[in-house]
């Protein structure tokens, strides 16, 4: 009788490695110099993953920045526009542009030096009640903000800010009158307190931000013949202001063609005796600003200053001032500000 075979193959013989490891074999059959190698390969492969998600998460951030900052420069923009586009003058009321730093003197923080200011009245909010609007820039190097501010002052607002109109004990009041070289119609009742809109719970603030990160800001008045108006500070005729533009000075607008100084504009002497004030607007507006990313102020580069450039006529050249503007960015490695340019034609000014 043959003998009964199991389920082994006679004669099988197993491996000297199978199913042990040997020395310096991981179990499985790896050895450890290449469970090493892979382990390292792994992870440099999540470095570079994390890198490139890095610098994707990175560009995206940018490209939000700026996205954000275009949409805010030009609503800003749009935003002035319509307000400014209303505005109204008479005996009675007033339009000026002029150095930002008359604001300081009323109480305004951390005004942008060598920038104008502008203030108007204009009839806004649902029932066209008359306002009185405003738009000046701030700059805080420390703290790195960079901002449009808008004032707006309701009639009856609880600080008391609103230009006087009527004075019924004193109808002739000379202090409520418009000034041929003085912007006091507006100021002479603002305070510090007036524009502190860091504190939340200030009820009497009159300003806020209109835009963040907003680092120039240049206006220039358009006569009825389309060209800049010159400086009523560099005219011979009113030797005592500061205003750059003011509708209570005394000047005469051309219709169809330059005056002999060629301009359009032709400025008579201050002195009611011998004139009348012109209590005109300009027949437009010519507004520019310019921003930067978040990410350049968080790189701390330095923020030039900007400067309006006068022509030979001394009438503002928003063309030259911004090309100076950009020379001096770039001269600050800062490569990715945004121009944003529009001339407001206003209703009243024709």
């Amino acid at each position: 009788m043959h003998p009964v075979q199991t389920n082994r193959q006679i004669g099988l013989r197993p491996h000297p490695q199978q199913g042990k490891a040997g020395p310096g074999r991981a179990p499985g059959g790896f050895s450890l110099i290449e469970l090493l190698a892979a382990t390292a390969f792994v992870a440099i492969l999540i470095v570079v993953l994390a890198m490139a998600t890095g610098a994707m998460t990175e560009s995206w951030r940018q490209a939000e920045s700026r996205l954000q900052g275009h949409q805010e420069g030009r609503a800003a923009l749009d935003f002035l526009a319509r307000e400014l586009a209303p505005a109204v003058v008479d005996t009675r009321m007033q339009f000026v542009v002029m150095p930002a730093a008359m604001l300081a003197d009323a109480g305004a923080a951390n005004v942008a030096p060598d920038t104008p200011a502008m203030l108007w009245m204009a009839p806004l909010g649902g029932r066209g009640d008359l306002r009185c609007v405003g738009y000046y820039l701030t700059r805080d190097d420390d703290r790195r903000r960079y901002e449009l501010k808008r004032l707006f002052i309701a009639p009856d607002h609880p600080g008391g800010y609103f230009p006087r109109m009527i004075n019924p004990a004193n109808p002739r009041d000379p202090t409520l009158r418009t000034d041929p070289v003085s912007a006091r119609w507006f100021l002479q009742n603002w305070d510090a307190t007036a524009f502190d809109d860091d504190d939340p719970g200030n009820e009497l603030a009159v300003t806020a931000a209109a835009a963040d990160r907003v680092i120039g800001f240049w206006v220039a008045c358009i006569d009825r013949l389309g060209a800049p108006i010159p400086w009523l500070s560099h005219d011979a005729n009113h030797p005592s202001t500061s205003l750059q533009f003011n509708s209570a000075a005394y000047f005469h607008l051309a219709t169809e063609s330059p005056f002999q100084n060629g301009t359009g504009i032709a400025y008579l002497t201050d002195s009611d005796q011998q004139a009348m004030k012109a209590n005109l607007l300009p027949a437009a507006i010519e507004v520019a600003l310019v921003t930067v990313d978040q990410q350049v102020l968080e790189l701390g580069l330095e923020i030039p200053a900007p400067v309006t450039v006068l022509d030979a006529l001394n009438r503002p050249d928003l063309e030259a001032s911004l090309a100076a503007f950009e020379t001096q960015l770039l001269a600050n490695n800062i490569r990715t500000a945004r121009v944003f340019r529009t001339r407001i034609e206003l209703i009243n000014g024709r």
